[in-house]
């Protein structure tokens, strides 16, 4: 019998670090994450799409590479494609950073890309690093010299 595709991992995970950082006594801060698909994998590397060669007139034989990486942007893509659902609030403690909303069985965020660059962009970087890891911990090939090289 041929092989039968399975349901992406989904996993909760906890954000101990933020929540003892920042004095979250309440409810714990959550974030749901699922495993990448071949979609999400060939967004993600297109990333690395583009290298640049210039070969110099005045400097025969000289040669410069060139690619335009931002690990930032790479951790921000990676989290945006895979974040399914969080419970972090913003600034005004009413509304959820990242809703999300139910789509058939599945869950989903119920943001465009451009409102969760906005979102992200308003975490401090140890919350974004949190949940990156996080991401990571359910995709393990984009670990770098962990999983994959960049």
């Amino acid at each position: 019998m041929p092989l039968k595709l399975i349901a992406p991992e989904l996993k909760t995970f906890f954000l101990d670090l933020a929540d003892q950082k920042y004095g979250n006594d309440g409810e714990p801060t959550t974030v749901t994450v699922r495993q990448a698909t071949q979609a999400q994998h060939r967004e993600r590397q297109d990333l690395f799409a583009t290298l640049e060669r210039k070969f110099r007139d005045a400097e025969p034989g000289e040669v410069s590479l060139i690619q335009t990486l931002s690990f930032e942007a790479l951790k921000e893509l990676e989290v945006w494609l895979c974040l399914i659902e969080c419970n972090l609030l913003d600034e005004d403690g009413k509304s959820l950073l990242f809703p999300s909303r139910k789509v058939g069985s599945n869950t989903e965020l119920a943001m465009n890309k451009n409102q969760f660059i906005r979102a992200w962009g308003r975490l401090f970087p140890d919350i974004a690093a949190e949940i990156h890891g996080k991401v990571l911990e359910v995709n393990p090939l984009w670990r770098g010299v962990e999983g994959e090289d960049l």
